[in-house]
């Protein structure tokens, strides 16, 4: 059974881990919407939140290239990290995947991408991580 790499911020949906959503909270007293866990609004501090689902797609507010990962990154470097802004109001950062450097445009319709990622030489380490991809 897949694992979420954080399930207070992405609920897997699947039992292949392929589909989900991400969570954030709402503040009941004005509205404000935040991606993943908070104990009380940014914008008014109210302790008034309700867990919500989160839109699948959003658009690219912006990007770069990271040439230096941090230490254990498993993936491909360079890569590209993307700040995508949901409808909802959120931005959320994660790895642009499937997508060419050059073919990058803030503005570009996004659309989330679940996929596996072990850590090398970690036996049990697979955890299911949100990224972003061009939507079709």
């Amino acid at each position: 059974m897949p694992v979420s790499v954080d399930e207070k911020c992405l609920r897997l949906t699947g039992d292949d881990g392929t589909s989900g959503t991400l969570l954030g909270m709402r503040c009941t007293e004005c509205g404000i919407v935040v991606f993943g866990p908070a104990t009380f609004c940014q914008s008014c501090s109210s302790p008034a939140l309700e867990e919500i689902e989160l839109a699948t797609g959003g658009v690219l507010y912006s990007y770069t290239i990271v040439r230096v990962p941090p230490p254990g990154w498993p993936g491909p470097v360079p890569y590209v990290l993307g700040e995508v802004e949901l409808p909802e109001g959120p931005h959320v950062l994660a790895e642009v995947i499937e997508c060419t450097h050059d073919a990058l445009q803030v503005g570009m319709p996004m659309t989330l991408a679940l996929q596996p990622v072990s850590m090398p030489d970690v036996p049990g380490s697979e955890r299911v991580v949100y990224k972003w991809r061009p939507a079709m």
